[in-house]
């Protein structure tokens, strides 16, 4: 949609001929005029691709703001920013709320940092546009480039109030593009967007730890998963959706190094992705991503890196989100081996926190699940369980 900035208005409309059209053209007269207020974007300086229908120039690894927790982080943002990466994700509820002010701090600053980054938000309730409001008040901005909403589980429900939502921020100009966000049951949210909403979305941000036909990862099973989760992927990106990945084990990588954080990403870039999010900690971390060489295809000794990363992370959740679908009580069970992530991978004890106690999970729920197998029956990565439950329920409850 981004080549037709120098279309107006007025010149759009003449062209329609027939006032039938005009609904099914307001969300492209919308895009349009959204697009024609944005600044230019010169050629990006890292190796970089188009984010789906956007025509966003995104570098392949992008930042996710979500452990901006005080001045030294701003900096880090900074220096990649000036660096060249040129897209950054963050929440209102990030670090309890220090990632979003550390976020305006930065765009307050000399340099003009606001228009060198598509800036994507994460929304959580549909049903409040002051939660956007609030968002771009702190930001001092009018506008996100894109918001990307829970959509967690295949609820049509949701989906519908998600569709509203944006189509009102999108009237308004408060977004120039519409985006959702999915570390629950992943697949079957792609496949429910594909057919009901197919086109729509220009942006997702997802949980790609199943991406790319992963074989030896937890059995036959997760292979299986893996090439559904492949498939329904390439559906949505044929319709022109642009995507950024998330918890594939990006963290993990960025922090071992260019051997393995490149051969990490290349393979995320084959799945699928357009861009790597990842939480970026240092300017030396800044540095060799800097340095990625990113453009080429994969060699051999690529593809044995990245297989081998994938194997130490055999036990890691794929974001699936079959447990929760499973669980007689439902309980969160996804959303509690999420926290485990937080807690024991990357170490993050205060989001982890915060997380869980976002869930509000009562103690019935999972006080009961002691000799229940529901959901370590069906979990491909033989992670969930009624142990890994009560460690997580019983570290925050």
């Amino acid at each position: 949609m981004n080549e037709n900035r120098a279309i107006s208005r007025r010149g759009l409309l003449s062209g329609v001929g027939c006032v039938a059209c005009l609904g099914a053209f307001g969300r492209l007269v919308m895009a349009a005029e959204a697009a024609a207020t944005r600044p230019a974007v010169g050629p990006p300086r890292l190796s970089h691709g188009l984010l789906g229908r956007t025509k966003y120039p995104v570098t392949r690894v992008s930042f996710g703001a979500i452990r901006i927790t005080d001045r030294s982080g701003v900096r880090v943002v900074k220096a990649a920013i000036d660096r060249g990466v040129n897209l950054i994700h963050t929440s209102a509820s990030y670090a309890g709320g220090n990632s979003i002010r550390g976020v305006a701090e930065l765009f307050k600053a000399p340099g003009g940092y606001r228009d060198k980054v598509f800036l994507c938000l994460k929304s959580y309730h549909p049903q409040r546009e002051a939660e956007i409001d609030e968002m771009l008040s702190t930001l001092g901005t009018d506008h996100a480039d894109a918001v990307l909403t829970e959509l967690h589980e295949p609820s049509r429900e949701r989906l519908d109030a998600i569709r509203r939502q944006q189509d009102a921020l999108l009237k308004k100009g408060k977004i120039r593009h519409t985006g959702f966000v999915c570390h629950g049951r992943t697949i079957e949210v792609m496949k429910m967007v594909s057919v009901e909403a197919r086109g729509y979305f220009d942006v997702a941000l997802l949980a790609m730890a199943m991406g790319g036909g992963r074989p030896g990862r937890g059995g036959n099973r997760a292979d299986a998963r893996s090439q559904e989760f492949d498939k329904a992927l390439k559906v949505l990106k044929a319709a022109g959706l642009g995507v950024l990945s998330m918890k594939s084990g990006a963290k993990e990588a960025v922090g071992q190094g260019k051997k393995v954080f490149e051969p990490h990403v290349k393979s995320l870039l084959e799945a699928g992705a357009d861009s790597v999010l990842t939480s970026i900690n240092s300017f030396q971390q800044v540095e060799m991503i800097a340095g990625l060489d990113l453009g080429s295809p994969m060699s051999e000794g690529e593809r044995q890196a990245a297989a081998e990363f994938r194997e130490r992370r055999r036990g890691a959740c794929l974001m699936c989100g079959e447990c929760r679908a499973a669980c007689p009580r439902g309980l969160p069970v996804n959303d509690l081996m999420r926290v485990r992530l937080y807690l024991e991978t990357y170490g993050w004890a205060d989001h982890a926190a915060a997380e869980f106690a976002a869930l509000g999970v009562a103690p019935e729920q999972w006080s009961a699940c002691g000799d229940c197998r529901a959901c370590s029956a069906v979990c491909p990565a033989g992670l969930a369980g009624a142990a890994t439950v009560h460690a997580m329920a019983g570290r925050f409850a």
